[in-house]
């Protein structure tokens, strides 16, 4: 009896076992089913405008070389939504980058992993030897900013191949450039100059940034270090500025099209700025800092382009944008200009102003010569010489050599001619001094005339044949 009871749950056991396993396979068959539904329903409908997939803008900061990869580390921490890559040949320089950064080694094979020191030509090479690493960089990025330190020799060797691969992968390229101090010496300074010449064809935008000005916000006996992180930390704030105005959603809204359409074009100057100020002024104290950077050398004069974006709370008034507005218009009233307005009620009564102002400093740049149109060169023509009249002395000189009495043949034949005897005599006199004359005297010279004229009048009643005879015989 034990043993059949014993049975019998074993069978029992069984038989719920392979139900559960019915119940498993019918649950799935009925979700397979439910899916393939949902795929048909969605193959039905069509997708709507909030469905389709937005395009993402990558941004994309690249820090060259030894100066370049210091600015680059100590910024990307600071700085969200963007890339932030480290480009160097120096191996021992890419260790000290920040972890918030990527790490690029290119060059190595030439360089042996050590730096280019002052030798442009060397940072040339080394980055066409990895030109196809560098292009994977600017793959699928829409703007590049690349980060860089002239007057050495990575950088300034680097930069313009890194510029030309960048622009042929059909990203926006945009440099800003740290140049030398005055007392880094001439050497530096003229490797600096080469290679901007090479790079503003490769580049639609360009920031120029002398070190030399950093002692216009500092003292002189600052730390070398600090110095520098004086001039990051301002970079800093107007990559901030540029990030959060394509990024955050505005009130007037600016996105990524519009910087572009800002930033299109060959080698054209830019000033980047960023100023924020709070009270009852904060208005003209932020367009006092923003328009006066002490970083560039040029200000927003003869600008093609430009736009700006004003950050505040809620309480920003139509006649503090109004203000802002006209007072940056009034630098070139037919840029064009793009503005929008941000609110953020962090901000409370500060107000936070952003430009980006493209083409500048045509007012400092001297006018360049018209060149000639090109074609064959035209054949110089010969000089006709001109004969040199005589000059008063020696015609002078010539009549006094002619006898008085005699008279030549053409002025006999233009006497025989002339029909009017009384013109023929007219001849130019020599300018007397003036001299005052009294009645008497003027009365004689008038009678002296009169009687040479009728003297001349006897002489023409004389028929031609017997004149020209008596004329002979004197």
């Amino acid at each position: 009896m034990k043993k059949s009871k014993r049975r019998k749950s074993l069978g029992r056991r069984s038989t719920t076992g392979k139900a559960r396993k019915r119940k498993k396979i019918s649950r799935k068959r009925r979700v397979k089913a439910a899916k393939k539904k949902v795929e048909k329903i969605k193959a039905v409908k069509p997708k709507t405008d909030s469905q389709t997939p937005v395009h993402r803008t990558r941004i994309r900061i690249i820090g060259l070389g030894g100066g370049g990869g210091s600015i680059v580390s100590e910024i990307a921490h600071q700085l969200k939504r963007a890339d932030f890559v480290v480009c160097n040949t120096d191996t021992k320089a890419l260790k000290e980058a920040s972890r918030h950064t990527k790490v690029l080694p290119f060059g190595q094979k030439i360089t042996g992993g050590l730096g280019c020191g002052m030798d442009a030509k060397l940072g040339q090479k080394a980055a066409r030897d990895d030109e196809n690493k560098i292009a994977k960089l600017f793959k699928g990025i829409d703007l590049s900013i690349i980060v860089a330190s002239l007057g050495g020799g990575t950088g300034s060797g680097a930069a313009p191949e890194f510029a030309k691969i960048g622009k042929e992968s059909g990203s926006l390229v945009y440099g800003i450039f740290t140049l030398p101090f005055k007392f880094e010496g001439g050497k530096k300074s003229y490797i600096a100059k080469n290679a901007l010449e090479k790079l503003t064809p490769n580049l639609n935008a360009i920031s120029l940034i002398p070190n030399e000005n950093i002692f216009k916000i500092i003292d002189k006996k600052t730390p070398l270090k600090e110095a520098f992180s004086t001039i990051n930390r301002r970079l800093t704030e107007n990559l901030r500025g540029l990030l959060e105005t394509i990024y955050l959603p505005g009130l007037i809204n600016i996105d990524f099209a519009d910087v572009k359409t800002i930033l299109e074009g060959r080698g054209k100057l830019v000033y980047l700025n960023s100023a924020q100020a709070q009270g009852p002024n904060r208005v003209e104290e932020a367009l006092k800092d923003l328009l006066k950077s002490p970083l560039n050398e040029y200000d927003i004069r003869g600008a093609e382009k430009m736009i700006f974006d004003i950050t505040a709370s809620q309480n920003i008034g139509m006649k503090e944008v109004e203000q802002i507005s006209r007072t940056i218009a009034d630098f070139n009233r037919r840029a064009k200009i793009i503005f929008g307005v941000t609110q953020d009620n962090d901000y409370k009564d500060k107000i936070r102003i952003f430009l980006l102002a493209v083409g500048c400093g045509k007012a400092d740049r001297p006018k360049a010569k018209p060149q000639p149109k090109a074609g064959p060169p035209r054949a110089k023509k010969p000089k006709k010489k001109r004969r040199k009249k005589p000059s008063s002395a020696k015609a002078t000189a010539g009549k006094a050599k002619r006898k008085p009495g005699k008279k030549t043949k053409k002025a006999k034949r233009k006497q025989a001619s002339v029909s009017v005897p009384v013109e023929e005599e007219k001849t130019e006199a020599p300018a007397k001094a003036l001299t005052r004359r009294n009645a008497l005297d003027l009365r004689k010279e008038v009678e002296k005339v009169e009687e040479e004229m009728e003297e001349k009048d006897k002489k023409w009643d004389i028929p031609a044949f017997l004149r020209r005879k008596t004329e002979g015989n004197e």
